[in-house]
């Protein structure tokens, strides 16, 4: 069953809990506020798939995902970006949902904020460090020391593309169209992420990472690479060592979920071998 938009709302109390727990005060003047609000989203709220994996299999109700991202506990795509959504409608922003697809059509939500008639796409949500918001139609190329990224325009569809050390190739990541989608638009996509195993990766494995301006940690399955070098989980300490490193003060850093969620990742890969 579906939730409507008229039911997803923040209180002002959970506006300001947010807001304080992701360090954000806000100023005058509206793109400078989105823009430490976006970084800011993306240094301190966990990128994880580590509560899906070990959870119910179906979608989230809206409380839910207040509660985990007010919380500190995070989540994906389908919490991240819709959450970030209303936050920005209730400070006033003039936001829509967009649709994108990779390797799946329409497997992804974005977001499109209009500001001054200038937009700017922002995607809180793909794992990727998407830290600002990016000026379509600007064609600007976006440093980051993992990878460049920027968002190109062609035939009527949006490419955002990367770049990694700097080789000159683009690889497109996903692709969108500038139009706005109710959220019952992703209806189908959200219970396929929770439900299938093969759609997306995050029933199949572990994800979590974190990204700021100059840096980030992102771990994928037992491999961890903290732009400086790539290092092997071999067992559970290991693993518990880099949750605690990614995510100090969130309660995803806890003995239960972390051995819940590595006993289902190891289960799934020894399901594979056999």
């Amino acid at each position: 069953m579906t939730e409507s938009s008229k039911e997803m709302d923040l209180t002002s109390n959970q506006v300001d809990a947010f807001l304080q727990s992701i360090d954000v005060r806000l100023g005058n003047d509206k793109m400078s506020n989105l823009q430490i609000i976006v970084s800011n989203f993306m240094e301190h709220v966990p990128f994880q798939n580590l509560t899906m994996l070990i959870g119910p299999r179906r979608r989230p109700k809206w409380n839910e995902i207040c509660d985990d991202l007010i919380s500190g506990i995070g989540g994906l795509c389908t919490a991240r970006n819709p959450f970030l959504k209303v936050l920005l409608q209730k400070l006033g922003y003039d936001v829509y949902f967009i649709s994108s697809s990779m390797i799946e059509p329409d497997c992804h939500i974005g977001l499109v904020v209009t500001i001054d008639s200038t937009k700017y796409w922002i995607d809180v949500g793909n794992g990727y460090p998407y830290n600002f918001p990016y000026k379509l139609g600007s064609g600007d190329v976006i440093v980051h020391p993992f990878m460049n990224y920027r968002v190109v325009k062609r035939n009527g569809t949006w490419f955002v593309e990367h770049e990694f050390n700097d080789s000159g190739q683009w690889k497109i990541n996903q692709t969108f169209n500038d139009k706005e989608v109710p959220y019952s638009f992703f209806d189908n996509m959200h219970e396929l992420h929770y439900t299938v195993e093969d759609y997306g990766p995050f029933l199949r494995g572990l994800r979590a990472n974190k990204w700021w301006k100059y840096g980030g940690i992102i771990l994928r399955d037992n491999l961890v690479n903290d732009l400086e070098s790539e290092h092997k989980i071999s067992n559970i300490s290991d693993f518990k060592k880099w949750i605690k490193q990614l995510f100090p003060s969130s309660p995803i850093n806890n003995n239960e979920i972390t051995e819940k969620a590595w006993n289902a990742y190891t289960s799934l890969e020894l399901e594979a071998i056999i």
